[in-house]
């Protein structure tokens, strides 16, 4: 009998070093987890203070903080057809008070809700996930290029993240406490989310569908109706700021066309094959934009071969992760299923409405779900490996971060990287202009650059006097036409020693514009002000310039033409 127990038990030296082995690896897991918080955190803070320019939609957004005031925020017709929630701006607005009108107290709020994200996930991926999921999980969250740059960017897609990830924790604090302040936490903290977060009515919705279905399914009638008391309050929060804001909003034609010719919406009258293709191509899209976890490299987008490209950017490793992770907590938790696919259906049947564009940063908000999936997925494969594989099963979450991981660094390290095509120099070629204009300088501004000049001549109190050239694209015929309707208005110019004209050369649409029109405005020698540019050179002589992907500021010494009179 004692041989037999020997060889089927450890002696209590194997089973103590077990123990103690097992302790130093969870000990190991913990501390990396908050290696990757503090990376996260610093990645944050080093972009916020880099103080970068804001790009046009946060102008756009960002005129109405710096010009409105609480009460006027609260109208549905904000500054270049904005929307926001009202929470969302009110916090903004209030930084704006207290700390001035520029781009460091108007992204405080994305700021505080980027670094508040990664605590609060912290125990949501602990509640969904073991411990080397949850450094999985929460590595992702902290790394990830686009969830750094959502948390320096004064729009509201960090806070509607932090709002989605501050709902699982309440789910994950609150469902199954039926006492009377577990109930009223859960209904009250639910309310104020849906204040500062429009999508947060898809987790909130989905998490009261979730677990009303699966009490229902489990004849649980009294913990179904005890779940109902904090779903109502989170139903008449949502009727409130429905009937008060979002109904006055009026719906815009011309966005919905937009985002479709960029496949935020499935084809109209789609067959079945074509909606599945178009998912998942949008699911493939997620995992770059978002997620940021496919790895994306230059050299890989310009291999011809679809398929090669897909296996090379580890796509097959993605979604062989988030399928198994689905699989795994459905096996495990059927309620933690429904409230992790719930919300994500319930984005697709907006979207399928063409409500809601399945599309790049309106995806945000959805990004704790797949990196908790990505994650559950890698840690039930490596669990899976065998024990002769050893070390090298941490290859599996070595793939899932090292994308991020290097993206971010590469980021930090040259921060012209940073935000991609959303980096602007808006700010840097305004203030040039001020820093070098002289006592008598003329100034014309492309219709384009009207939002960011007059953004940054208000919040940096420059008092430039710019002259505002008219947009005559839609009622003019073509190139010639255009020219000859904007000629008279820039014609006090011609004969001046030093004309200053500011343009963004790649900015073609307007706010409200539909895509390609007009046709003959879309050539590159014409659009974003390059046709006046040529038109100037050929009057007179370019004597300085700032010129940068989005805004050229260029000088002018038109002094060698006598005036010629307006036709």
């Amino acid at each position: 009998m004692q041989v037999k127990f020997e060889l089927r038990s450890p002696g209590p030296r194997a089973a103590l070093a077990g123990l103690q082995e097992h302790e130093e690896q969870h000990s190991l897991l913990a501390t990396l987890i908050w290696i990757f918080i503090g990376l996260g955190v610093f990645l944050r803070l080093f972009h916020y203070f880099d103080n970068r320019s804001l790009w046009i939609d946060e102008v756009y957004l960002s005129t109405s903080l710096i010009k409105m005031s609480f009460w006027e925020l609260t109208n549905p017709s904000l500054e270049y057809q904005q929307k926001a929630p009202l929470g969302f701006l009110w916090l903004v607005k209030s930084c704006v008070v207290l700390f001035g009108k520029q781009e460091m107290a108007l992204r405080l709020i994305p700021l505080i809700a980027g670094v508040a994200s990664l605590f609060v996930f912290l125990p949501v991926a602990r509640y969904f996930l073991k411990p080397l999921g949850a450094v999985v999980a929460v590595g992702i969250m902290a790394l990830t290029p686009v969830l750094v740059y959502h948390s320096v960017e004064i729009k509201q897609y960090s806070t509607e993240m932090f709002a989605s990830v501050l709902s699982l924790y309440l789910y994950t604090r609150y469902h199954g406490r039926f006492d009377t302040k577990s109930l009223l936490l859960w209904g009250v903290g639910g309310a104020l989310i849906l204040w500062l977060s429009y999508s947060a009515i898809f987790f909130l919705a989905g998490i009261a569908m979730a677990v009303s279905l699966h009490y229902l399914l489990k004849r649980e009638w009294q913990a179904m109706f005890l779940s109902i008391i904090p779903f109502t309050f989170w139903l008449l929060s949502f009727g409130l700021s429905y009937y008060l804001f979002i109904s006055r909003q009026a719906d815009a034609e011309w966005l919905v066309v937009w985002f479709r010719e960029r496949h935020g919406f499935p084809p109209l009258n789609a067959s079945v094959g074509a909606f599945l293709g178009w998912l998942f191509q949008s699911l493939y899209r997620m995992m770059i934009y978002p997620l940021g976890v496919l790895w994306n490299a230059e050299v890989f987008n310009e291999i011809g071969n679809a398929a090669i490209k897909f296996f090379l950017k580890m796509a097959v490793v993605m979604f062989l992760f988030w399928g198994i992770g689905y699989a795994a907590i459905f096996r495990r938790n059927r309620m933690d299923f429904l409230v992790l696919l719930i919300p994500f259906v319930l984005t697709l049947i907006g979207t399928v409405l063409q409500k809601y564009p399945f599309y790049d940063r309106l995806l945000v908000f959805l990004a704790p779900i797949p990196i908790l999936l990505l994650a559950h997925g890698c840690q039930k494969v490596t669990a899976y490996l065998p024990a002769k594989v050893g070390t090298l099963r941490y290859v599996l979450p070595a793939i899932l971060l090292f994308w991020p991981f290097y993206s971010s660094a590469r980021q930090m390290l040259d921060t012209n990287l940073f935000g991609e095509y959303k980096k602007s120099y808006y700010k840097e070629g305004i203030l040039y202009m001020h820093e070098h204009m002289q006592e008598g300088d003329v100034v014309l501004l492309y219709w384009n650059a009207r939002p960011f000049f007059e953004f940054y001549n208000a919040s940096y109190d420059l008092n430039i006097n710019g002259k505002q050239l008219s947009d005559v694209r839609l009622i003019s015929e073509n190139a010639e036409d255009y020219l000859n309707r904007l000629r008279p208005e820039y014609q006090d110019a011609i004969g001046k020693k030093r004309v200053w004209f500011v343009y963004d050369p790649w900015l073609v649409l307007e706010i409200g514009d539909y895509d390609h029109r007009p046709a003959w405005y879309l050539v590159d020698d014409v659009q974003g002000g390059r046709l006046l540019h040529k038109d100037f050179t050929t009057i007179g002589k370019e004597i300085d310039s700032f010129l940068r992907e989005d805004i050229e500021v260029r000088l002018y010494d038109l002094s060698g033409q006598e005036q010629k009179p307006q036709h």
